[in-house]
């Protein structure tokens, strides 16, 4: 038991780590400032969710060798740690579900700019037919 109670200690920490970063994330999404950070800590945040997944592996195979299960109601201790982890991970569910909800929308806004920008430059001709004509006008002068 003391050794699932080890790897709970260290999901916690992880967990913890990942907390500061999502909210450094979200942060830096929200202020729009230190972008160029954002790939720094995505590299981080992936690191750590695949250290707790091994980490949630150990976890699985020591549970099944003691004969155990989540939500470990038959140690108040271990349950009680458990049940902190579970709430933990829904909370930066929700909010890496958020971060992800401010990107989409930055991306979205993204777009609409660079669709308006290429109507700009970009200008409608129409050929003596009276339909649209999607070809680049060139630059050079029809000698009539």
């Amino acid at each position: 038991m003391l050794e699932l109670d080890d790897i709970l200690n260290q999901i916690t920490e992880m967990l913890q780590t990942l907390s500061e970063i999502l909210q450094t994330e979200q942060q830096i999404l929200i202020d729009n400032s230190s972008t160029n950070q954002l790939n720094e800590i995505i590299n981080k945040k992936s690191q750590l969710l695949i250290q707790l997944k091994l980490l949630d592996e150990k976890r699985v195979t020591l549970s099944k060798q003691l004969g155990i299960h989540p939500p470990y109601n038959d140690n108040p201790t271990i349950a009680a740690h458990w049940l902190s982890i579970t709430d933990t991970t829904k909370l930066l569910a929700n909010i890496n579900r958020d971060n992800g909800l401010i990107i989409q929308n930055r991306m979205n806004i993204t777009q609409q700019s660079i669709n308006y920008l290429k109507g700009i430059n970009s200008p409608v001709v129409y050929t003596n037919n009276g339909y649209q004509q999607a070809d680049v006008i060139s630059s050079k002068r029809a000698k009539v």
